[in-house]
C-alpha cells in the first residue's frame, strides 16, 4: 500500500525531524525563501485562528455528501469526455429497457396470466422487444371497438398523455441544462484527498502543471519497467502492493487548480494546448480526470473549502498577477497583497476544518504550502507556522534574487543558464532525492543496500546518476557543515537508514550497476598517475584558485531592478558575482533611468565611493577580502533609457563591450511579461546594429531575460563570425546568447520546492552568495586534467573528486562550441582543448574558501614561503604547497 511521508513525500521513513538538520531559516533566506527565526508552533497558530473564529458558526460547506461526490465524479467525467452525457443517456435507457422487458416476461409467464396468451410470455427476447416497441411507437391496440367514440376517447387520452409527458420532460430538461451549465462553470465541490492544489493563475502556472506531469509520467514509467512494459500503468496501479514507493506525493496525486481570473473552459483550453506541446500523453495524465479545474476566489474561505484545501497534501499559491494589480492601484504601497490574503485565508481554513480527528492541530501530516512572493517581504514570516514535529508548513519563496543572480552569473560564466534550468527540469536529468532505506543498489538490487556503507562506496555503483549531497535528520546546520554533510559531502560518511541522498539523474530510481565499482577503481588509479605525471596542474590550481578564470572584460547592464533600491546589498551581491571573474581594468556600466543622485546614494550604501564622471569604485583603504577583489574594477552609471539609440551609441562607441545583460524591467515603469520581452528584443537589436557600426571585431555575449519561449528564438543578437576571435593578441570565445526564462525559472523552482521541501536548503546552495556554500561553476578543463590528451570521462570525474583543497563533483562538460554534455558515460573518451570547460559542483575545503578565502590563503602561502626561504627549505616548500592548509 502506498504511504505518504512528510517530505512530500510518499516515503514513510521521512520524518519531520529533518528540518533542524537542514538549517532551513538561514539557507532558505539566502535565496529569498523567507522563514522566521523560529517557526510558530502549529498548536499556537490553531489557537489564534480559533480565537478569531470563536463567534462564527461551524462552516458546513466542508462536509462532502454522497450527492457532492456523485456530482464531482460526473463533472470530471464530462470534463474529460464531452460525449459522456449522451453515452450516459444511451446506457441508462438500454439498461431500463432490458430490465423492464425482463420483468414483463417474468410477469407474463406467471400461471395466473398465461391463460390469456399475452405477448412476451414465451421468451425473454419477446419481453425486451415489447418494451422497446412501446417506447418507440407506443404500439396499436386493435381490441378497442369503433363504437360510441371509444377510439376518439382513446386517442384523446394518448394526446393528453403526450402533452403532459412533454411538460414533464421540459421541466426535467431545464433542470438538466442548469446542472450541466453549473458543471461547465466549475463551481462544484472537489471530493479529493491528499491532492495537489494550485491557487491563482499567472504566466508560470502552466509550466508548473507540466513539471508535475513529468513527475507523474516518470513514476508511471518506473512501475512499467518493473514489468518489462508488458502492462500499462492503469492496469498495474490496481495492485498497489506491487508499486514502487514514490518519492513525492506530486507523482501520484491529482492536481486541482482554482482561480477567478479565467473561466473553466479557458483554463482547460490553455492546459490542453500546453500538455500537447510538451508531449504529455492523456492516457497517463488526463485533463478533467487527473487535472481538475475549478472557478473560485482563492482569497475566499468558502471557495478554499470547496476545493478541499484542508485535505490537500501540497498547496502552491501563485497570485502574482493580482499582487501587481493591487500594487498599481495603491501606488506601490501594498506589495504581495493578494498573496498575503490567500495565505491568511488558507491558515483560517486549515485550522477550522480539521483534516483528521487525531489529537493535535488536525493538519494533514504531509501538508506543505509553497508561497510565490512577488516582492521581498519583511513580515510574511509572521503568518508562517510549522508542524508539531518542527517541519515547516508554509515556505515563502522570493525568486527575484535567484533569477537576478542567474543572469549575472551567466554574464560571468556563459552557458550557465541552460545548465541550471536543466537541473531544475523534471523532464530530464534533474535534482532529485531518495531516502537511503528506499534506494535500490547492491548485487541484488535491494532496497537499503547502501546503509552501513560510506558515501563514496555507494556512489560508485551508479552509472546514469551523479550523487551530489547527503542530509542527515536531527543534525543542526552548524554540525552538518563541520562534519561535511550537505552538497559535495565527505566521501567517508557512513550512510544511515533515514539519510536523504541527493542526486542528479533522469529517473526517480537511479540506475546502478554493481560491476562499475571495479571500473571506478581503475579510473581513480589512472587519475593518480596523471597527477604524478603532471604535478603542475594541481599546484597551479591550488595556488591561484578562481584566479585561473579571471579575465579583463567590460559588462553593460541595460535596465533596472526596483528591488535593488529597496535592498542595496542584493546589488552588491550581483556585482560581486561579476568582479570575482574580472581582472583590474574591467568596467561595469549601468544604463537606466535612475537619476545620477539616486544612483550615487545607492553606491554609498554598498560602500562604493565616487571617483568622478559618474564612476565608482571600492575604497582601497579598506582591507577586507572583498575589497581586495574590487581592486581596479570600475562601476559607471549612464542615466537614460537603454531602449533609445542616442543613449546607447556613446556607450558602445567609447567602450569595448564584451557582455551585455538586458533586463526587461525599468526604474520608472512596470511592464507586463509580453511587453518586457518586446523591450528586450528591441534593445538586443539595437546592440546588434551598433556592434556592426563599430566593427571592432570583439564578440559581445548577450544575457537576456524572457517570459515567452519564442523570445529567445526571435531575438537577433550581434552576429557570430567564427568560433574564436583574436583581438589585440587575446583570444575571445564567442557564445550564443544566454536567455533566462523567468517563467521557467519560477515554475521549476516552485515545483522543486513543492516536491522535495526538506532538501531545498541544500539545493539553495547553488544560488548562495556565501563562499562556504557549494557553487555550480564552469572551469577550464586544464585545472584538473592535461589538455590534448585522450582520456576516459571516468578518469576526469575521478580527477575532480580527488582534487585537494576542495570537495568537488564533475557533472558534465561545456565544450568550446557551447554544447553541453551532462551525465556522460564514464567509458566515453574525451580530449580537451584550451576553451573546453568542466561543469563542476565545487565546495572549497576549510582554509581555502573560494573566491573570498583564496586571498587569505595566498597571504598565508606567501608568509610560509618567506619563512621557508629564510630557513633555506625549498624542498619543504614544495611539500607544504597545498597540503597542510586543508582538511
Amino acid at each position: 500500500m502506498t504511504e505518504i511521508a512528510p517530505n512530500a513525500r510518499l516515503e514513510p521513513e521521512d520524518s519531520g525531524d529533518l528540518v533542524p538538520a537542514v538549517g532551513v531559516p538561514d539557507l532558505l533566506e539566502k535565496i529569498g525563501i523567507g522563514m522566521p527565526d523560529r517557526h510558530q508552533d502549529a498548536s499556537v497558530a490553531k489557537k489564534e485562528v480559533l480565537r478569531s473564529a470563536r463567534d462564527l458558526p461551524r462552516n458546513m460547506t466542508s462536509r462532502i455528501s454522497r450527492l457532492d461526490r456523485l456530482g464531482y465524479e460526473l463533472e470530471n467525467r464530462i470534463a474529460a469526455n464531452p460525449n459522456y452525457p449522451f453515452e450516459l443517456v444511451v446506457v441508462f435507457t438500454s439498461v431500463v429497457l432490458v430490465l423492464v422487458g425482463l420483468l414483463y416476461h417474468y410477469l407474463a409467464a406467471r400461471p395466473s396470466v398465461a391463460e390469456f396468451d399475452v405477448f412476451g410470455s414465451d421468451s425473454w427476447a419477446d419481453g425486451i422487444y415489447l418494451a422497446l416497441s412501446l417506447v418507440i411507437a407506443a404500439g396499436v391496440d386493435s381490441s378497442v371497438p369503433d363504437k360510441l367514440g371509444l377510439r376518439f376517447l382513446y386517442v384523446s387520452l394518448v394526446i393528453f398523455g403526450l402533452v403532459m409527458f412533454a411538460a414533464v420532460v421540459g421541466f426535467m430538461t431545464k433542470k438538466i441544462d442548469d446542472f450541466l451549465v453549473s458543471i461547465a462553470e466549475g463551481h462544484t465541490k472537489v471530493a479529493e484527498d491528499k491532492h495537489t492544489l494550485i491557487l491563482g493563475w499567472n504566466d508560470a502556472t502552466l509550466r508548473a502543471v507540466v513539471q508535475t506531469c513529468f513527475l507523474r509520467r516518470q513514476y508511471q514509467q518506473t512501475n512499467e519497467r518493473r514489468f518489462l512494459h508488458m502492462f500499462p500503468f492503469p492496469w498495474i496501479k490496481r495492485f498497489k502492493f506491487l508499486l514502487e514507493t514514490p518519492s513525492t506525493s506530486l507523482a501520484v496525486s491529482n492536481v486541482v487548480l482554482m482561480t477567478n481570473q479565467l473561466s473553466k473552459a479557458e483554463m482547460q483550453e490553455q492546459l490542453e494546448q500546453i500538455l500537447a506541446e510538451r508531449g504529455i500523453d492523456p492516457r497517463r495524465t488526463k485533463l478533467g480526470r487527473d487535472i481538475i479545474c475549478r472557478v473560485g476566489d482563492p482569497t475566499n474561505v468558502n471557495d478554499l473549502i470547496r476545493v478541499g484545501a484542508h485535505k490537500a497534501s501540497a498547496i502552491l499559491i501563485m497570485m502574482s498577477k493580482m499582487d501587481q494589480v493591487e500594487e498599481e492601484e495603491s501606488d506601490g504601497t501594498i506589495q504581495n497583497g493578494a498573496t498575503t490574503r490567500v495565505l491568511l485565508a488558507l491558515r483560517h481554513v486549515l485550522f477550522t476544518n480539521s483534516y483528521t480527528s487525531a489529537p493535535g492541530t488536525g493538519l494533514n501530516p504531509d501538508l506543505r504550502v509553497v508561497v510565490q512572493m512577488s516582492n521581498p517581504s519583511e513580515y510574511v514570516d509572521a503568518a508562517c507556522f510549522a508542524h508539531d514535529n518542527g517541519s515547516p508548513v508554509v515556505i515563502p519563496v522570493d525568486l527575484t534574487k535567484f533569477s537576478n543572480a542567474l543572469m549575472f552569473n551567466c554574464a560571468a560564466q556563459p552557458g550557465l543558464s541552460a545548465i541550471l534550468l536543466d537541473l531544475l527540469d523534471f523532464e530530464g536529468p534533474a535534482i532529485r532525492r531518495r531516502i537511503a532505506k528506499n534506494l535500490r543498489s547492491g548485487p541484488h538490487n535491494s532496497k537499503g543496500d547502501c546503509i552501513g556503507k560510506t558515501y563514496g562506496e555507494m556512489l560508485r555503483q551508479f552509472t546514469t546518476a551523479i550523487f551530489i549531497g547527503i542530509i542527515r535528520p536531527g543534525m543542526s546546520e552548524k554540525d552538518m557543515r563541520s562534519q561535511g554533510f550537505g552538497l559535495c559531502p565527505r566521501m567517508d560518511i557512513m550512510i544511515e537508514p533515514d539519510d536523504l541522498l541527493i542526486f542528479i539523474g533522469p529517473r526517480v530510481n537511479p540506475v546502478h550497476s554493481y560491476e562499475t565499482i571495479g571500473l571506478f577503481e581503475e579510473y581513480a588509479g589512472e587519475a593518480m598517475k596523471i597527477h604524478n605525471m603532471h604535478p603542475q596542474i594541481e599546484a597551479n590550481r591550488i595556488e591561484n584558485g578562481p584566479v585561473n578564470s579571471k579575465k579583463k572584460r567590460n559588462l553593460l547592464v541595460c535596465g533596472w531592478r526596483s528591488v535593488w533600491q529597496q535592498y542595496p546589498q542584493r546589488l552588491r551581491s550581483r556585482l560581486n558575482e561579476i568582479i570575482r571573474q574580472r581582472l583590474p581594468g574591467s568596467i561595469v556600466i549601468f544604463v537606466n533611468a535612475v537619476t545620477c543622485e539616486d544612483f550615487k546614494k545607492l553606491m554609498e550604501k554598498i560602500e562604493l565611493k565616487p571617483i568622478g564622471d559618474d564612476r565608482y569604485c571600492v575604497d582601497h583603504v579598506s582591507s577586507s577580502t572583498e575589497a581586495l577583489w574590487w581592486k581596479g574594477i570600475i562601476v559607471k552609471h549612464v542615466q537614460g533609457d537603454a531602449a533609445e539609440v542616442e543613449t546607447l551609441r556613446p556607450v558602445i562607441m567609447d567602450h569595448t563591450i564584451d557582455a551585455a545583460i538586458v533586463l526587461g524591467t525599468q526604474a520608472n515603469h512596470n511592464l507586463a511579461g509580453r511587453h518586457r520581452d518586446t523591450r528586450v528584443m528591441n534593445i538586443i537589436l539595437m546592440l546588434r546594429k551598433l556592434w556592426n557600426e563599430k566593427d571592432e571585431g570583439v564578440p559581445m555575449h548577450i544575457v537576456g531575460e524572457n517570459t515567452e519561449d519564442m523570445t529567445a528564438r526571435l531575438a537577433l543578437a550581434p552576429p557570430r563570425r567564427g568560433q574564436n576571435r583574436i583581438h589585440n593578441g587575446e583570444r575571445f570565445i564567442e557564445y550564443e546568447p544566454d536567455f533566462v526564462n523567468q517563467m521557467a525559472v519560477i515554475a521549476r523552482a516552485l515545483v522543486q520546492t513543492l516536491a522535495y521541501p526538506l532538501i531545498d536548503s541544500a539545493r539553495s546552495e547553488l544560488f548562495d552568495d556565501d563562499p562556504d556554500s557549494a557553487q555550480l561553476a564552469t572551469v577550464h578543463a586544464s585545472e584538473y586534467v592535461p589538455l590534448d590528451t585522450k582520456l576516459s570521462y571516468g578518469v576526469v570525474r575521478a580527477a575532480v573528486l580527488r582534487a585537494r583543497g576542495e570537495h568537488s563533483i564533475c557533472l558534465g562538460v561545456l565544450w568550446a562550441d557551447g554544447t553541453v554534455d551532462m551525465l556522460k558515460k564514464q567509458d566515453e573518451p574525451v580530449n580537451f582543448v584550451d576553451d573546453d570547460r568542466l561543469i563542476v559542483l565545487r565546495r572549497w575545503a576549510e582554509g581555502y574558501q573560494g573566491a573570498d578565502g583564496v586571498i587569505g590563503f595566498q597571504h598565508k602561502l606567501a608568509d610560509k614561503k618567506e619563512e621557508l626561504a629564510e630557513m633555506g627549505g625549498v624542498g619543504k616548500e614544495r611539500k607544504f604547497k597545498g597540503l597542510r592548509l586543508f582538511k
